[in-house]
């Protein structure tokens, strides 16, 4: 048992590359935006990043910015409803900031928005139907008034490990579908709002490092492949480390190409450890069936009692530690408040490390942004 656990620990954890000391600590000011994630300096830019007093947390194993900081912040958190989404929901308004929590039903919107309290609100978005992602500034009117400005849009909802090829409503594998194509389709949808934002905005994509699973070959084979390569490997493990590197390669495009518009804004992506969530739905059991869309498999039986074992329990962060990263670069932590900076970077506990190779390779990055724009029809107007 113990055997199987350290293989199955070392294979859902690769190892982080190490970020520098705090003696090395190279300031925000002379820092490339775009450094860290597309590997330039990588020596002198994987720093500790400085953390305002105003963002302190009040544990220091949680992070949570501080009261008042985060008012006059609209936040918009896909998957908001459970996991890493409702807790960071929860901590980013006890900074001050109105929440809304985009779910794939509106009954499960406004329930998780009654849970973070008066200043969140629900809205439906379902990220594995295109007609459902791109008609979301409709509703988004409704629940905002007209013409409205979002801060931070954190692309936090994903899929893991599916056992079998299953299509999403537009024919899409459906984790590349949900964790990339409907994230891009997304960021295309709420761009004007994102440039409403008085302050500057910034996108977090929480990828993982689940990425370094996916190198140049097959980065490359599945954007032949419209992303949807024939030979579901691995049992939905290939799919889900493509999804995951193409996180990083839409995150440095984006950032590349807000930095070319002059625009005020960023971009960051981060792995936020491998956390106890229904993320794991498919490998790990107990998922409520209603969590479930029609088409889903169940998942299957006896890995699930293995993985709740304490076997694992060191291995496995709590949802609370695992939404740090995530709560930290929506507040902008990383850059003392200011979302127009330090955009273009990979981060892991808080940290910025480097990511693969692959995942920031600039041409892959223009290929898949093409994919990305032919599969889905959509523009992202920057």
């Amino acid at each position: 048992m113990l055997a199987a656990a350290t293989l199955l620990s070392t294979a859902l954890l690769p190892a982080p590359l190490p970020v520098q000391k705090a003696s090395q600590v190279v300031s925000p000011s002379v820092t490339s935006r775009r450094s860290v994630l597309l590997g330039a300096g990588a020596a002198s830019t994987l720093a500790l990043l400085p953390t305002a007093p105003a963002f302190a947390a009040d544990n220091a194993d949680i992070f949570t910015p501080a009261a008042g900081t985060l008012s006059g912040t609209t936040i918009l958190i896909t998957g908001g409803n459970t996991g890493l989404g409702l807790e960071s929901a929860k901590r980013l308004a006890a900074g001050g900031a109105k929440i809304v929590i985009a779910a794939r039903s509106q009954a499960k919107a406004d329930a998780a928005a009654s849970e973070v309290g008066s200043s969140a609100v629900g809205v439906q978005c379902d990220l594995a139907d295109l007609a459902s992602v791109k008609s979301l500034p409709t509703r988004l009117v409704a629940a905002l008034g007209e013409s409205p400005a979002i801060d931070v849009l954190l692309n936090n909802a994903g899929v893991m490990a599916v056992p079998e090829r299953i299509s999403t409503a537009d024919g899409f594998e459906k984790t590349v579908g949900i964790n990339h194509l409907g994230h891009f389709a997304l960021v295309a949808a709420l761009m004007p709002s994102l440039r409403r934002a008085k302050s500057g905005f910034r996108i977090v994509n929480v990828s993982s490092d689940a990425h370094r699973f996916a190198d140049k070959k097959a980065l490359s084979t599945s954007l032949a492949a419209n992303l949807d390569p024939p030979d579901y490997a691995a049992g939905g493990w290939g799919a889900y480390g493509v999804s995951k590197a193409a996180n990083v390669l839409f995150t440095v495009e984006l950032q590349r190409r807000i930095e070319e518009a002059g625009l005020r804004g960023s971009a960051v992506c981060l792995h936020p450890g491998v956390v106890q969530t229904d993320l794991a739905r498919y490998i790990v059991g107990g998922v409520d069936a209603g969590d479930l869309h029609p088409t889903d498999a169940p998942p299957p039986t006896g890995v699930g009692a293995f993985l709740k074992s304490n076997v694992l329990d060191k291995a496995i962060l709590t949802v609370d530690k695992g939404a740090n990263t995530q709560v930290f670069l929506a507040a902008a932590a990383d850059s003392g408040g200011d979302r127009a900076k330090r955009g273009g970077v990979y981060f892991d506990k808080m940290k910025a490390v480097k990511p693969n190779e692959a995942a920031v390779d600039q041409e892959l990055a223009k290929q898949l942004w093409a994919v990305s724009e032919k599969l889905t029809g959509a523009t992202i107007a920057i």
